[in-house]
């Protein structure tokens, strides 16, 4: 069976190499012409890579990682984005809420352990402001969180990702929350 299977790759190493000087000519090809290297970047979502780890470790299922010992260690808090909406319509909901350009909104989070200790960032272009980042909380006693966002005339429509960072650098995000409209 080995040897079968080895003479079928073999066969089709051959056929890929033979066709090698037949493929589609329709552009001419420089073979000393130097490639562009692609750029690489470090960079983070979000401002100064605020939401980035350096303690990341690799593992596969149904293998040893070695040279690591991984401990899960518990939450060191409760945070949780459940709810966004805007001070103006009266309510937040799970499904989260729609800004306009060229505008300012009191946006509102609720949710496990949100306070206004935390910092807040829009995900996408840096084209909506956030100030007056402030505690507030729901009729039924959900702790949130409450910010301005500023919208411009050229501000990108779709969906943004609100991300909240605790003080001690939990993180919760209200995926697709914020939407932009004209």
């Amino acid at each position: 069976m080995r040897l079968l299977s080895g003479s079928l790759s073999l066969l089709g190493l051959f056929a890929v190499l033979g066709c090698g000087g037949r493929g589609v000519k329709d552009a001419p090809s420089a073979s000393n012409s130097a490639q562009p290297s692609p750029v690489t970047s470090s960079a983070q979502p979000g401002a100064g890579g605020e939401l980035s780890n350096d303690n990341s470790v690799v593992v596969n299922a149904g293998t040893t990682t070695s040279g690591v010992n991984v401990t899960v260690a518990a939450s060191a808090g409760a945070e949780n984005a459940t709810a966004l909406g805007k001070v103006a319509d009266g309510f937040a909901a799970n499904t989260g809420t729609i800004v306009h350009i060229a505008s300012t909104n009191t946006i509102v989070l609720f949710g496990p352990g949100l306070s206004g200790s935390m910092s807040v960032m829009v995900s996408g272009p840096k084209d909506i402001g956030v100030s007056n980042v402030r505690s507030v909380q729901a009729k039924d006693g959900t702790p949130g969180v409450a910010f301005d966002a500023v919208t411009g005339s050229s501000t990108a429509l779709g969906a943004r990702t609100v991300y909240l960072k605790a003080p001690n650098n939990d993180i919760t995000a209200f995926t697709g929350g914020l939407e932009v409209q004209p």
